[in-house]
C-alpha cells in the first residue's frame, strides 16, 4: 500500500515536471497571426515565446509561395525582452507566405514551427471625380 502511494506521488511529480518543461519556450503569439490575411503589413515578423529564448542561433525565415526567401536575414532578439524575436522582410506583394522559426531556449529546448499568412491586395476605393 505504502509503495503504491509513493509510486503514484512520483508519477504525479514527473507529470508536473514534464508539463513545466513543455511549456517553456512555447510560441504564444505572432504577428502576422497564423493563417491571417493581411492587408497592411509593416514588414516586420514578430514572435513571442513563453520562456526566455537563448542567444544560440535563433532563426526566422520567410518565404513566398514559390519558395523564394523574402526576409532580410536579420533575426534578432528584442533588447529587454528576450522572449521576443523579430525579423524584417522585403516589400511583400499579394500572395501566400510561410514563416519558419527555430529557437533554443535557455534550458536547451529546441522550439520550431511554421506559420502561414497571406498578403491581400488592399486597393483604396476609387474616388469620384468632382464636376
Amino acid at each position: 500500500m505504502k509503495k503504491s502511494v509513493i509510486n503514484t506521488a512520483l508519477a504525479v511529480l514527473f507529470a508536473c515536471i514534464s508539463t513545466v518543461s513543455i511549456a517553456e519556450g512555447v510560441l504564444l503569439k505572432s504577428e502576422p497571426k497564423n493563417n491571417a490575411e493581411v492587408s497592411q503589413f509593416d514588414g516586420t515578423v514578430k514572435l513571442w515565446f513563453s520562456g526566455n529564448v537563448g542567444e544560440r542561433a535563433p532563426s526566422v525565415v520567410v518565404v513566398d509561395g514559390s519558395g523564394n526567401r523574402v526576409d532580410n536575414s536579420d533575426t534578432r532578439l528584442v533588447l529587454g525582452e528576450r522572449h521576443r524575436l523579430t525579423a524584417t522582410t522585403k516589400p511583400l506583394t499579394p500572395g501566400p507566405y510561410v514563416t519558419r522559426y527555430r529557437v533554443v531556449t535557455e534550458d536547451g529546448l529546441i522550439v520550431s514551427g511554421v506559420l502561414k499568412f497571406s498578403i491581400i491586395d488592399n486597393k483604396p476605393a476609387a474616388t469620384e471625380a468632382k464636376p
